[in-house]
């Protein structure tokens, strides 16, 4: 495959993929849908709060859209009970049928206790493409990265939860380049990285997804659109 589609929900957290987005997304025929970091998460029951009935819900969810768009729909993420451990789990599926979940290894200090950490990386397969999913702060350790390049992944999707800081311009776009420019030319890979918008239920997020490679940011939502909900299609030779 060369020409390959990708779409970046960039959505509020806890909220339902509705009729519209369904259409507006299968209007572009993506090959791959990403969600931002706890995207599939019951508002009531908290980012790091789960309970049975609920995962089994949120799971048969990102199949279904999977299954409506035929395609690959990495889910985001969602908290995964499992035992007596939670995790911050990306569910991925691909046309109704799941490809796997990958658990994040690296955690943030809001994390530390309640969630498990991941005890591996993984990468995935679909459409003769072999990618990866990186979760949040998995992007500030260069193992992750190298792990992607061994094991072949062409993209790296990147759920994530992007808190506000008080920064220049100057210096988000400096540190995008820091971390994504160099993370993907680390894994000689393309990087998408989608972000929750600011809301009601988590109010202090800012919107910074892109899509970088080993040269340069090829996308990045503009700085007025860091709290606007946006379905962005992006269109890449892979």
């Amino acid at each position: 495959m060369s020409e390959t589609r990708i779409i970046l929900a960039q959505k509020q957290l806890g909220v339902p993929v509705t009729r519209r987005d369904i259409n507006d997304m299968r209007n572009f025929k993506p090959h791959f849908v990403c969600f931002p970091e706890y995207f599939y998460v019951n508002r009531r029951l908290g980012n790091h709060g789960q309970n049975a009935h609920n995962q089994k819900l949120q799971k048969e969810r990102i199949r279904l859209l999977s299954k409506a768009l035929d395609c690959v729909v990495i889910g985001g993420t969602m908290p995964e009970v499992e035992g007596y451990a939670m995790y911050n789990t990306s569910y991925v599926c691909q046309s109704g049928n799941d490809l796997g979940f990958y658990r994040k290894k690296n955690l943030f200090s809001a994390e530390e206790g309640i969630i498990t950490r991941g005890s591996e990386y993984r990468t995935f397969s679909a459409y003769g493409i072999t990618f990866g999913v990186l979760i949040c702060a998995d992007v500030f350790h260069d193992e992750s990265f190298l792990f992607m390049k061994e094991n072949g992944a062409r993209i790296i999707f990147s759920p994530t939860f992007s808190i506000i800081k008080n920064e220049s311009v100057a210096e988000k776009h400096a540190r995008d380049s820091i971390i994504y420019i160099n993370g993907a030319r680390l894994a000689d890979a393309v990087i998408v990285k989608v972000c929750g918008v600011r809301s009601d239920y988590k109010n202090f997020l800012q919107a910074r997804s892109l899509v970088a490679d080993s040269e340069r940011i090829i996308y990045r939502v503009p700085p007025e659109d860091e709290h606007t909900e946006m379905i962005i299609k992006i269109t890449l030779d892979i």
